[in-house]
C-alpha cells in the first residue's frame, strides 16, 4: 500500500511538471551583474549570489527534462517498495537470513544510489540546457550557473541499505556456521 501511494505521489509530481506554465531553475550569478540598491551603508554583495531563473512557456524538451527526475523517483519507489515487500513477506516464513533477502536488500541499495544520481544528473542537464538557452535569449545578462544539489539523503539511505545487506550476509554466514551445533 505504501509503495502504491509513493508511486502515485511521484506520478502526480511528474504530471505537474509536464503541465506547468513555467519552470523555476535555481542559479548562481556574480554580484557584479546585479543592479546596485541604495548606498550600501557599509554593506555590499560580493561573490556568487543565488537567484531563480523563471522559464515561461518551456519547450517540450524543457518539460521532459523537468519531468525526468520525477519519473526516476517513481520507478525507484516502485522497485524498492516491491523488493522490501518481498523481504517482509519472507520474514513470515521464519527465515530472515535467507540469501535471497541479502540480494534483495543489496539491490535496493544500488537502486537508491543509482536512482538518486540519475535524477540529480538529469535535473542538472535539463537545467543547464535551459540556462544556456536563456543566455542566448538575454545577450546582456550576467553569466548564470546551475545550482547543483547533491542528493545527500538518498546517498545516506543507499549506504544504510548496503550496510544492512552486509549485516544480513554475515548473519546468513553465521546461521550456516552454527547450523547443527545444537
Amino acid at each position: 500500500m505504501a509503495t502504491a501511494v509513493g508511486v502515485l505521489l511521484a506520478c502526480f509530481s511528474a504530471v505537474g511538471t509536464l503541465v506547468a506554465d513555467n519552470v523555476l531553475i535555481p542559479v548562481t550569478t556574480s554580484a557584479a551583474g546585479l543592479p546596485s540598491v541604495g548606498d550600501g551603508d557599509g554593506f555590499a554583495l560580493t561573490g556568487p549570489v543565488t537567484a531563480v531563473l523563471e522559464v515561461s512557456e518551456p519547450t517540450a524538451g524543457g518539460r521532459l527534462w523537468a519531468f525526468a527526475p520525477s519519473l526516476v523517483l517513481a520507478v525507484q519507489v516502485m522497485v524498492v517498495g516491491l523488493l522490501l515487500f518481498r523481504v517482509v513477506r519472507s520474514l513470515r516464513t521464519g527465515d530472515p537470513f535467507a540469501p535471497v533477502n541479502v540480494r534483495r536488500i543489496r539491490v535496493c541499495a544500488v537502486v537508491v544510489l543509482a536512482g538518486a544520481l540519475l535524477a540529480a544528473a538529469s535535473r542538472v542537464f535539463g537545467y543547464q540546457a535551459a540556462v544556456d538557452e536563456a543566455g542566448r535569449a538575454l545577450p546582456g545578462s550576467p553569466a548564470l550557473e546551475v545550482v547543483v544539489d547533491v542528493p545527500v539523503t538518498a546517498v545516506v539511505l543507499g549506504l544504510g541499505l548496503a550496510a544492512a545487506a552486509e549485516f544480513m550476509r554475515r548473519g546468513t554466514a553465521l546461521r550456516d556456521d552454527v547450523d547443527g551445533l545444537v
